[in-house]
């Protein structure tokens, strides 16, 4: 019975380890990045949240990022103890958007990803800014920089944040975002 017992156990062992062996190839060949908060600047936390959401549900689309989840981003940050470094009162405080290019590479380094990508959303009028910046974790230089103006009402945003997630990575945009 034993024999048998530690066969099995060396088949369901064999059987997880070829069955996962491609996926974490596929994951391997996409470029880790996490999406941090965009800042609302005239427009309200919770439209910011929503747009953030969509731009990291687009950086998935796109097909080149694996993004770390936000609430993966929080748990792995909260594990790796970043309330012991310089940018914990920045976090506590949800400024974390404010001070992007000071704290994208620690954040980045603990959550073991390669690039972070962080900006703001802003409002004058009825016209609308996006701006958003890719870092490098490992240089802490931008690696890219794109802006988005837009005039109307801001559900329109949602089109503008999808087209920015293509133009991150210089992918071929879809024919129905254009």
């Amino acid at each position: 019975m034993t024999v048998l017992k530690k066969s099995f156990s060396l088949f369901l062992a064999w059987t997880v380890f070829l069955f996962s062996f491609p996926v974490a190839i596929q994951a391997q060949d996409r470029l880790a990045v996490a999406v941090m908060d965009l800042e609302g600047r005239g427009i309200s936390a919770m439209e910011a949240a929503t747009l953030t959401d969509r731009l990291r549900s687009e950086v998935v689309n796109v097909g080149v990022f694996q993004v770390v989840e936000r609430g993966q981003m929080e748990m792995l940050l909260e594990e790796q103890g970043f309330q012991q470094t310089g940018c914990t009162s920045i976090v506590a405080r949800n400024l974390l958007p404010l001070y992007f290019e000071e704290c994208a590479v620690e954040v980045g380094q603990l959550l073991g990803v390669q690039n972070m990508i962080g900006g703001s959303i802003g409002r004058v009028g009825e016209t609308f800014t996006i701006d958003v910046r890719m870092i490098s974790v490992q240089s802490g230089i931008s690696l890219m920089t794109k802006q988005k103006t837009y005039a109307g009402e801001i559900d329109g945003l949602t089109i503008e944040i999808e087209v920015l997630a293509y133009e991150l990575y210089d992918a071929t945009i879809p024919d129905e975002l254009e």
